[in-house]
């Protein structure tokens, strides 16, 4: 069974001649204000599509770039203050490794308008691949990827999928619950043993947050490009902690050889109006990123990801499945069988004995099976054989 996986390398551009700098920088302003057009801060936003359209059709662009630009523009409503990056389509974009050149060993093919020549031109950029990536660029395929100015520097952010090959048997269930108090709540269905995500995650938002505040009442001067800062180290900061996150989560798959269950985003900020503050907190929370990077980080592990229903995990009892009370936002108490527990984990675990129904069905349907573990599973007794949903017996799911 295979997964295909895309996920994006950061190449940067080096050692660029004059000219194909300034082909480069070119470029990237004519996108800009073809995508943009001559924004007024009083247009409406008719009046700024039109305006944009007059710009798109008088700009120079490299033929395919320029309908890019049409798309970024009807798409995203872009601002002048925020620059877009240069959309470079697989069918013109090439990359290049060759060992045997002095500058460098790998190249990019950059399509751009040659104002020299009156029409569209492709520069060859010498540029450094990260190590780690460099399997992945040879032997994966390139799909539309963008140029990137930032701090006079030029990257392109190549966005490459690869197949792999996703085992067809596990050991075990891994189920991951997603919730505000903690990002991520996993739960190894045989054993209990959980794991909570994403302290730092809150603390990174809460932290930024209060300096947005203090900024907006002190009205610092050029207050907009200061925001504009945080918001990027904000950004940056997050992304690290959840590459740590889904990394973690995969690992832990891999060791236990589990098939990872997580409940499906659709509904998870429906239903939740618990507050000004909590609801901030929840709608803010990088749900869609972990989970995407989890499903990157375990496809290319042969690890298979299932989206299961998360319809009423949250209030219903692991252990019986009546429904239960959470009298605090961390809290689930059962009054029919009397478990008391951490609400995050009642939820994951329910995640996870949701997902053993759809390994019942058969392998067309589901994609995977869960094997017969090697070892005989040791349940303590608080987490009894009714609670694991496993036939402890055999390591086959309950049906």
């Amino acid at each position: 069974m295979q997964r295909e996986v895309a996920t994006t390398v950061r190449v940067k551009l080096h050692s660029l001649t004059e000219r194909k700098a300034g082909l480069l920088a070119r470029e990237y302003d004519a996108f800009q204000t073809a995508v943009q057009g001559d924004v007024h801060e009083n247009d409406s936003s008719r009046a700024a599509d039109q305006n944009a359209k007059r710009s798109e059709d008088d700009v120079d662009l490299y033929s395919a770039t320029k309908q890019q630009a049409s798309k970024v523009r009807k798409q995203k409503n872009s601002r002048r203050d925020t620059e877009q990056p240069v959309v470079l389509r697989n069918d013109v974009l090439g990359v290049e490794y060759d060992e045997d050149t002095v500058l460098s060993s790998w190249w990019v093919k950059i399509p751009v308008y040659d104002p020299e020549r009156g029409r569209g031109n492709s520069i060859w950029c010498p540029a450094t691949v990260p190590e780690k990536d460099e399997p992945l660029v040879r032997g994966g395929k390139i799909r539309d990827s963008e140029l990137v100015r930032r701090d006079g520097e030029w990257y392109v952010h190549l966005v490459v999928k690869k197949r792999y090959e996703v085992r067809e048997t596990y050991d075990d269930v891994l189920a991951i619950d997603l919730g505000a108090r903690w990002i991520a709540t996993s739960v190894a269905l045989s054993t209990r043993e959980t794991t909570f995500y994403g302290e730092n995650v809150r603390r990174i938002r809460e932290h930024y947050k209060q300096l947005r505040k203090s900024i907006g009442k002190a009205k610092v001067r050029q207050g907009k490009q200061v925001l504009h800062r945080l918001g990027n180290a904000e950004s940056r900061k997050v992304d690290d902690r959840l590459h740590k996150i889904s990394r973690s989560i995969v690992d832990d798959a891999v060791a236990r050889n589990a098939v990872i269950a997580v409940g499906d985003l659709g509904g998870i900020r429906e239903g939740n109006d618990k507050g000004r503050h909590f609801n901030d907190k929840l709608h803010k929370m990088p749900f869609a990123k972990l989970l995407s990077y989890t499903e990157y980080k375990a496809h290319c592990e042969g690890i298979e990801v299932v989206l299961v229903d998360e319809a009423y995990t949250s209030q219903a009892c692991n252990r019986c499945a009546e429904m239960g009370v959470r009298n605090t936002q961390g809290r689930f108490r059962c009054p029919h069988c009397g478990l008391d527990d951490n609400a995050d984990k009642n939820g994951a675990t329910n995640i996870g004995k949701r997902v053993l129904g759809k390994f019942s069905k058969p392998l067309s349907d589901t994609g995977a099976v869960l094997a017969r573990p090697e070892t005989q599973v040791v349940v303590e007794p608080e987490n009894s054989q009714d609670s694991v949903g496993l036939t402890l017996s055999e390591g086959t799911p309950r049906l």
